[in-house]
């Protein structure tokens, strides 16, 4: 009698001898769909983050960035918040969830930040503004035809250098991505110190227009001051004070 109770709890779809077959071919369109939405948000906050990069670098379609910069028509288009841009997707992918790591467009932006978006040989992209625009305003004299900076546009550029270096974790980023960087942690281990030595230097050489000259360190206080205070903190009381003033 008692086996016949429990038997008559067992849906009898359960009793059927197909049922376990079809349970087992059910479960990776099941896993699909439990795991579509996460996913889905996850990939949306990646594009948001790349149409921002986009749209900070490019207003027009180029073959490394599409049109996602129209996805971002209010990103802003100077040096600072071209930096916070990126450091913005680094933090996605890093906090994206493990299994939303394995989506294609979470590939596809790897391998985007890892070449397209890195490779300084492309014109227009952020290794290029990064180690090619941005460094000519610290050549010292300036090459013919270049726009001469002031101290404090040239402190606000170098609040992204500094930003750039203090936020760079290539620990964290090599145990969160689970997937080659070389290529773009190449790129920004080189360029940290070739920009951050060229704002020292054309600090050091008091903003003049002429060959590089220490002893004219401590010589301009005002430029300096103008330099730190109304160009690099600018930039960081807009942050929450986030970077530390390198250059003393």
């Amino acid at each position: 009698m008692e086996s016949l109770c429990i038997a008559a709890l067992v849906p009898t779809t359960m009793l059927n001898p197909l049922f376990l077959p079809m349970l087992v071919a059910l479960l990776p369109f099941l896993a699909t769909v439990t795991t579509a939405l996460p996913c889905s948000a996850s990939d949306t906050t990646i594009q948001r983050d790349r149409a921002f990069i986009c749209g900070s670098l490019v207003q027009g379609n180029t073959w490394w960035c599409g049109n996602e910069w129209q996805n971002a028509t209010k990103a802003k288009k100077d040096w600072p918040s071209q930096a916070v841009y990126l450091q913005n997707l680094l933090d996605t992918l890093s906090s994206t969830n493990a299994l939303c790591k394995n989506t294609s467009y979470y590939h596809a932006t790897v391998r985007w930040l890892n070449y397209s978006l890195m490779d300084p040989s492309i014109s227009g992209n952020f290794g290029s503004t990064w180690d090619v625009f941005q460094v000519q305003y610290y050549d010292i004299p300036r090459l013919p035809g270049t726009r001469i900076e002031s101290p404090d546009t040239l402190g606000r550029k170098c609040w992204a250098m500094a930003y750039l270096k203090q936020m760079y974790n290539p620990t964290k980023l090599a145990n969160t991505i689970p997937y080659n960087i070389m290529n773009f942690t190449k790129v920004y281990e080189r360029s940290i110190p070739l920009t951050m030595n060229l704002c020292a230097k054309v600090l050091t050489n008091c903003f003049e227009n002429k060959t590089y000259d220490p002893n004219r360190n401590n010589t301009c206080k005002i430029k300096a001051f103008e330099f730190k205070t109304l160009g690099f903190e600018r930039e960081n009381i807009q942050r929450q004070n986030i970077v530390r003033y390198p250059w003393w």
